[in-house]
């Protein structure tokens, strides 16, 4: 083992730095990342050197120094392209393109309808839900939603719908994006069965934390109902299935018990069932997706979502949250954003295996809306969508003038509705 220029004995590290960080000081650095072209490979330098006009003197450095100057949360920036390694396969890249009713060709948000092969729910800006088969043309009005007005906040973003589907297909939530309301309707007659609220603290900040899943055989919806708690209900009637007593805290009092500092985010549920990803936040702000099991939640303990045994946070990104996340397994989720601050992210993935907490692989890709499937990712970006392999980080093909926001699993397409036309292309 041979002393390098950093004056250590030690394994070279896998970035080099500029003279100027080749310092066993322990003190607080900011640190450029200066890309190689090999897949996310990067060396180090600091800010002057980084602006100086001529070349960077990389200098070879160990795995402590490394360790030293990316334990400051670096890098601050990013310079360069990241490589890519190609796998090419073969892609059919026709999409297929139906055009929407007139009365449907302006939806305030769409989504699958499961247990179909192909319908679609979408939702008109004045809360009528229809059905809409893109194969035949064909659309049904189901229902419509009652939801109450919500103010624009000063800051955040401004109150939008979206719908939520159960897996059978029967039930539906719309709810109000960064908003506090939402509404649950019973498909079979068009009636509401519940009305969700989350309250009024900073909901301007995430989605709606919304999710239907199966356990037991039976329909469970869970919904926020305060900015940093989480209740599971029956969606035909409202039945709550989280029951858990809990003091009121009360500024400047001890926190009780189970007392989750958290406000709650976007949640996806994974391919099984058994785990929701949370993508939530905390003061001062910084973006904290967290798992735990879902399955063990609603089944043994009630406090699970708070700080059970299966909770982990994935992830730790200053001023960075409310971003595109999937599941690629049962067990592995991708997170969009590579980097520690808002302002110094990497656009790619970063996938990690739940069951442990550890991050197995990142890469760089598209991150405008991501999708998975088994062996694929699906990232999207304005102008194209990308197929990814996120075992090996590999990119496999591209199709072209596509930018899908929705997935249907039933019939294995994804879609995009852009100028009254809903356009889909298969996965299959």
């Amino acid at each position: 083992m041979d002393s390098l220029p950093c004056g250590h004995i030690a394994h070279r590290g896998p970035s080099r730095f500029c003279p100027h960080l080749v310092s066993g000081e322990d003190r607080w650095v900011e640190a450029i990342a200066h890309l190689t072209g090999n897949d996310l490979d990067f060396d180090l330098s600091c800010k002057d050197c980084d602006a100086a006009a001529q070349p960077i003197a990389w200098v070879d450095v160990c795995e402590g120094c490394v360790q030293r100057v990316m334990e400051d949360d670096n890098p601050v920036a990013w310079r360069g392209r990241p490589g890519v390694k190609h796998r090419p396969e073969p892609v059919e890249t026709s999409l297929t393109s139906t055009a929407l009713p007139t009365n449907l060709a302006r939806p305030a948000d769409f989504t699958a309808l499961p247990g179909t092969a192909g319908n679609w729910l979408i939702l008109t800006a004045d809360g009528l839900l229809s059905t809409f088969d893109a194969d035949t043309g064909e659309h049904v009005l189901l229902a419509r939603a009652d939801l109450p007005a919500e103010p624009t906040p000063d800051l955040g973003k401004t109150p939008r719908p979206r719908i939520h589907a159960d897996p059978s297909g029967r039930y539906v939530a719309i709810v109000n994006d960064y908003g506090r309301y939402g509404v649950v309707l019973d498909l079979h007659d068009g009636r509401e069965t519940m009305r969700l609220d989350r309250g009024d603290y900073h909901p301007e900040q995430t989605p709606f934390p919304i999710a239907f899943l199966t356990v037991d055989d039976d329909i469970a919806l869970v919904h926020a109902t305060a900015w940093n708690r989480l209740d599971a209900s029956d969606p035909a009637t409202g039945q709550l299935r989280t029951h858990r007593d809990q003091t009121p805290y009360l500024a400047g009092q001890p926190r009780p018990e189970h007392y989750l500092d958290y406000f709650h985010g976007a949640l996806h549920l994974s391919p099984d069932g058994r785990w929701l990803a949370d993508d939530g936040w905390v003061w001062s702000p910084v973006g904290l997706p967290r798992v735990w099991d879902a399955q063990h939640w609603l089944r043994t303990n009630v406090w699970e979502s708070e700080d059970g045994g299966s909770a982990r946070r994935l992830a730790h990104r200053a001023y960075y949250w409310d971003k595109p996340m999937c599941w690629v397994s049962n067990d592995l989720v991708a997170i969009s954003g590579i980097g520690y601050d808002d302002e110094a992210t990497l656009d790619g993935v970063r996938i990690f295996d739940v069951t442990t907490g550890d991050e197995v692989l990142a890469f760089a890709c598209p991150i405008r809306a991501l999708f998975g499937a088994p062996g694929r990712l699906y990232a999207s970006s304005e102008t194209e969508l990308q197929i990814w392999d996120p075992r090996t980080a590999e990119l496999i093909g591209t199709v072209d003038h596509f930018a899908p926001t929705r997935h249907h699993q039933g019939s294995g397409e994804l879609a995009q509705i852009e100028n009254g036309q809903l356009t889909r292309w298969s996965t299959r």
